[in-house]
């Protein structure tokens, strides 16, 4: 009697292509059958026909399992042969210029000779010649040649490249660059629910004196009363812009409101420093002022200083003292002495808060360089007859059959100056000391 050992019918399943598992379960039904029959060799009860009958249907299990495996991996084989031949073929018309599939040319010669010298392809395609199935590859290649139809992004690639449309990044929109408000903010306000104000600027002359005989005439001081007006003036800019703009872009109103009050406040900053007066126009701070003359003060410092004293002696008390930035900034240039550089007004990385002679420095950049404003604000407040509003409408013109909305921004104030001599202006330098450039400029 011939014996089959396990290792000799593993091997000879294994050529006929049956996988691993299958083979596992062959042997351990072949062991389960050697062990139940050495175990009933006691028993014969069982007829020799009937174990040939067990042994036979398990053999036939197997071999339906065998035959499915074999048609599965021929149906495989036959798909692999069919991209090999598909990949040949093109990888062939490449080389001869023409074109593959796809939404470009092919890659050339230089790309099927790498092809043809990969290892893993020529392995794979050995195996598929053989009519074996061929193993999982990967096969990687360096094309020296350029390759046309590139994607690249739209109007930036070479001619005959596919495009795709850009995605930028967004950051909202910017706007402009505003000078800071400064004076507005540290001088008194109050409401007021005319078009103008009124008020009486008294004057008085003459000093008291002894009466040193008894029926002298005594002293006389003259007392004149000068009838002011201070007008309410009315500050407005507008733009135009259309209803679907405004709606899409959500931020737009939101700039336009932020640039229109920054306009007509910055206006407003200047005419309080520089308006002429007149109809319509601010009387403003240099127009009226005191012209101060300095006799003892030499530098910006100084002369501030000497104004700030005399206008104390006078029974003023300022408070405020108005310089161009760029004055100001000269002034914290002044160093102790000329041999090192240590500054007086503190060190760059720490210089110290903008005041002089106890009193606070403001710097408006509507003032000219080279002028300086001393001014007790007690005497000096700005009138609020319309707060600063921005309204939007489509009643302008023809504006609401064109969906064009107009946005204005207004408001109405003046400026009451109650005693000229509360203000005074004077130069910061000697008319033939050279005068810094203006900010404004």
């Amino acid at each position: 009697m011939i014996t089959i050992t396990n290792a000799a019918l593993a091997r000879n399943m294994r050529a006929q292509g049956v996988d691993d598992d299958t083979i596992q379960q062959i042997l351990a039904a072949r062991a389960r059958l050697q062990a139940k029959d050495n175990a009933d060799t006691e028993t014969q009860s069982m007829s020799g026909t009937d174990a040939v009958s067990q042994i036979n249907a398990s053999l036939d299990k197997v071999s339906e399992k065998i035959k499915s495996y074999r048609d599965s991996t021929d149906q495989r084989l036959d798909g692999m042969q069919a991209q090999l031949q598909n990949l040949e073929q093109h990888v062939a018309m490449s080389a001869a210029g023409g074109h593959t599939y796809g939404p470009g040319p092919g890659v050339g010669e230089s790309a099927a000779a790498k092809f043809q010298e990969d290892p893993s392809f020529a392995a794979a395609a050995e195996s598929a010649g053989r009519g074996m199935k061929p193993s999982q590859f990967s096969a990687r290649i360096n094309v020296d040649t350029s390759i046309r139809a590139a994607l690249s992004n739209e109007g930036l690639g070479q001619e005959g490249d596919t495009s795709v449309p850009s995605t930028p990044d967004r950051r909202g929109i910017v706007g402009p660059v505003l000078a800071p408000l400064r004076l507005l903010s540290v001088l008194p306000h109050r409401q007021t629910n005319s078009n103008s104000v009124e008020f009486v600027q008294l004057n008085a002359t003459g000093d008291a004196e002894e009466q040193i005989l008894e029926g002298d005439e005594k002293a006389e001081l003259e007392f004149s009363g000068v009838l002011k007006t201070a007008n309410i003036i009315t500050i407005a800019g507008h733009t135009t812009a259309s209803k679907q703009v405004l709606a899409d872009v959500s931020a737009l109103r939101q700039q336009i409101d932020g640039v229109i009050r920054q306009k007509v406040f910055a206006r407003l900053e200047n005419q309080i420093i520089n308006g002429p007066g007149g109809d319509g126009k601010i009387n403003g701070l240099l127009n009226q002022a005191t012209a101060f003359t300095p006799l003892i003060g030499t530098t910006p410092a100084d002369r501030i200083g000497e104004a700030l004293v005399t206008m104390a002696n006078e029974g003023y008390s300022p408070n405020l003292v108005l310089l161009n930035p760029l004055d100001w900034f000269s002034i914290q240039l002044t160093r102790k002495n000329e041999e090192d550089d240590e500054y007086v007004f503190g060190s760059p990385t720490m210089p110290v808060p903008p005041s002089l002679w106890n009193t606070r420095i403001v710097t408006p950049s509507s003032l000219a360089a080279g002028t300086a404003l001393v001014i007790d604000t007690s005497f000096v407040t700005v009138l609020d007859r319309e707060q600063m509003s921005v309204l939007a409408t489509n009643t302008h013109k023809d504006y609401f059959t064109r969906n064009l909305v107009a946005i204005l921004g207004e408001l109405r104030a003046g400026l009451e100056i109650l005693d000229v001599k509360a203000v005074r202006s004077f130069d910061l330098v000697e008319d033939d000391a050279p005068v810094p450039p203006s900010s404004s400029e």
